[in-house]
């Protein structure tokens, strides 16, 4: 099988997490990648996630501190996936298109809507692939999700709820993701729920929100609040941190098909955590399935049955996962799976590095281009501007920069 050359940029937690991603491709029979380099400033965190590879993958990846050097020096490297903070991810991406590299971006695709037009003019000016790693909709559990919405089992969608709160005032991940200057937990944490809405329900035509700061000292959770994945790192995390982002929104969502939403996100609920995500239509409820979890969607319909696990695949006869989530997650029609969350969180990242490849290979448009991955972030942006001006904003109004009063402080630090 052909594999495209591939770098990873940024070697902390997340680059951690795609070489796991690369481990579970490899090891699938079906890899279309081959990790060729790493590249971080932080010349420790490159050697780290090098020697992590070699263990892993078989061979160690060439070390480089930045990517001009880099392609210089290994000039066969085609493509790199982003795994750098948010704060970074325009310049990084603009450099790489520059240098003729295809890109996979994490998400968000960039940390202001300024920075992400950026990435689409250094895009277009390339003619390469860029792909934002969007995972949460690539799990069986969301794809069964959407046919079953696609199928009408609840009949025609008219309200979406999702409403969540945890956290307290715990500092949540790393320190990072609770400055504004750096992508607060509403940007961070809430593109994903915002991919989720646009996948499940279409586009979204404006937002009216408010969000505010609720706590302004955040400290370290007592176990040392840091995953595996980012454990390394765990002797830099301070004990308390000065919290600039805003960690709680209350937005409506106005779908264009007519679909009302309620978004709650807190990252500031004390005690009992909550979650929900519900989709009513016309003939009951739809709660969408896990994401990394294997949790099987249920629905409730009017005549009081409820349908869950195997007993929905009779509604969506249709229904089939692609063939390399069919081979990873170990069958073509799934309900639900038993996965412990690291191991679900890898499969999902060896599907994005697949369909990277694919899309340079075959000339493909990935599932979540930067249009998309543009969008997603405009959805959350749009909360943020309404809450400022005080009225609803349009997703287009933020994606055209009519409207930027909420990032303007953020990219005039960014210099762009």
């Amino acid at each position: 099988m052909e594999k495209l050359p591939l770098a990873i940029v940024g070697c902390g937690g997340m680059g951690g997490r795609h070489l796991l991603g690369l481990k579970e491709l490899y090891d699938s029979g079906m890899a279309n990648v081959e990790l060729v380099a790493v590249c971080d400033p932080r010349l420790d965190n490159a050697d780290h996630l090098a020697d992590e590879a070699a263990g892993l993958l078989g061979a160690r990846p060439g070390v480089y501190a930045d990517m001009e050097t880099m392609v210089r020096q290994r000039p066969e490297v085609q493509a790199v996936a982003i795994t750098t903070d948010a704060r970074a991810h325009h310049a990084v991406a603009t450099t790489a298109f520059d240098l003729g590299l295809h890109v996979l971006c994490e998400k968000p695709m960039a940390l202001t809507m300024r920075g992400a037009n950026l990435m689409l003019a250094a895009q277009q000016r390339a003619g390469k692939v860029l792909s934002v790693a969007e995972n949460y909709r690539r799990d069986p559990m969301s794809r069964v999700t959407r046919a079953l919405i696609d199928a009408a089992v609840i009949g025609t969608p008219f309200l979406f709820l999702d409403i969540s709160a945890s956290s307290g005032n715990r500092i949540v991940i790393t320190p990072w993701r609770h400055q504004k200057n750096c992508g607060g937990m509403l940007l961070d944490g809430g593109v994903h729920n915002a991919d989720m809405m646009l996948y499940y329900l279409g586009d979204v035509r404006q937002v009216f929100s408010e969000i505010r700061l609720w706590e302004t000292t955040r400290e370290q959770a007592r176990s040392g609040g840091v995953s595996g994945f980012y454990a390394r790192w765990a002797g830099e995390m301070p004990a308390t941190i000065a919290a600039t982002a805003e960690d709680t929104m209350v937005a409506v969502v106005s779908f264009a098909s007519g679909v009302m939403g309620q978004w709650t996100q807190s990252y500031a609920g004390h005690g009992q955590g909550f979650g929900r995500r519900q989709l009513f239509g016309r003939r009951g409820a739809l709660t969408p399935g896990g994401t990394r979890n294997g949790a099987s969607p249920v629905i409730h319909l009017d005549d009081r049955k409820q349908l869950t696990g195997d007993g929905l695949l009779e509604h969506v006869p249709d229904f089939c996962l692609d063939r390399v989530t069919a081979r990873l997650f170990g069958g073509e029609r799934l309900a639900a799976y038993t996965l412990p969350f690291p191991d679900a969180d890898r499969k999902l990242l060896a599907i994005q590095l697949y369909e990277l490849a694919d899309c340079v290979f075959n000339g493909r448009t990935p599932e979540v281009d930067g249009r998309l991955g543009r969008r997603a972030m405009a959805l959350c942006y749009a909360g943020f501007e309404s809450s400022v001006l005080n009225r609803p904003v349009t997703l287009d109004e933020i994606e055209n920069e009519t409207t930027g009063l909420y990032e303007a402080d953020i990219n005039a630090e960014l210099g762009i």
